[in-house]
């Protein structure tokens, strides 16, 4: 049996028509499928980029609450001499010069050295250093007074325990024994530094 090829060639050229067709239909169909992954992907990134961008103004917007909400407390801290160091010839300094311009209260003190608490939050931590202070105040009002001094220095004077008593002798005044932690607020010590 024989082919007849005859008619193939009447619709040749409908039939390489029909071809380059569905070719180039496939071809487009690739391509648009690979323009799809490529934006699927670009899409992804820029929903990444976006979540990466929310957290950060996320995190930015809480910092700026807590500067907000910290900056007064921060002020006070900052004023009163709490952060950032221990002004211990500060204390030594005032003490003198109060005993020399008031000798009757006899001031006797004792400074134990700086220690570290265990206490921290974040990248500072807290420092404390006791002191011994005994002094006769002639009454209660100059008690308060030298107490009231400390407390204008720098650094935050945190009396544990103020014991008085009234002098044997009749008129004497007061004898006063005070254990008074000086605390401060600084960065956290280096291991070795804290030993």
């Amino acid at each position: 049996m024989k082919i007849d090829l005859q008619p193939l060639q009447l619709i040749r050229h409908d039939l390489i028509m029909t071809g380059a067709t569905l070719a180039l239909g496939l071809l487009l169909i690739v391509l648009s499928q690979i323009y799809l992954w490529r934006a699927q992907d670009e899409q992804q990134a820029l929903r990444s980029n976006v979540q990466r961008l929310t957290l950060q103004a996320d995190a930015q917007e809480n910092a700026w609450n807590n500067t907000q909400q910290y900056r007064a407390l921060y002020q006070t801290l900052s004023q009163r001499g709490i952060l950032n160091g221990e002004h211990r010839l500060d204390w030594i300094e005032y003490l003198t010069e109060l005993n020399r311009r008031s000798p009757g209260l006899s001031i006797l003190f004792r400074f134990e050295p700086q220690r570290v608490f265990t206490a921290t939050a974040e990248t500072v931590q807290l420092y404390g250093s006791k002191m011994m202070l005994s002094f006769e105040p002639s009454d209660e009002d100059e008690f308060s007074q030298v107490l009231a001094g400390l407390r204008r220095l720098s650094g935050w004077p945190a009396p544990e325990q103020c014991v008085m008593t009234r002098q044997a002798e009749a008129g004497a005044g007061l004898k006063v024994i005070c254990d008074i932690e000086w605390l401060s607020i600084g960065p956290v010590a280096a291991p070795e530094a804290s030993q």
